[in-house]
């Protein structure tokens, strides 16, 4: 299982689980930005520097520290 940071550039994936181990309000917040299960991400920029990761959920586009990327867990897309 491979989590949100690990994925490189302009790959893709399945949302598989979010981590327990982050808060109930987080959880709540990136399943409202569309993160759940099934749902497919793709990265589309990693910054220098272990700065944010730039993903792609839907249409939309977001911003993830690694602390959170971390606890993402997915399945690669086919």
């Amino acid at each position: 299982m491979k989590t949100l940071w690990e994925l490189k550039a302009k790959q893709a994936a399945v949302v598989e689980t979010i981590n327990s181990q982050l808060t109930g309000p987080v959880i709540s917040r990136l399943q409202e930005m569309g993160f759940s299960e099934g749902q497919q991400v793709v990265c589309v920029r990693r910054s220098p520097f272990k700065g944010p990761l730039v993903v792609q959920v839907g249409d939309c586009v977001y911003s993830l520290e690694q602390a959170v990327a971390e606890k993402i867990n997915l399945a690669l897309a086919s």
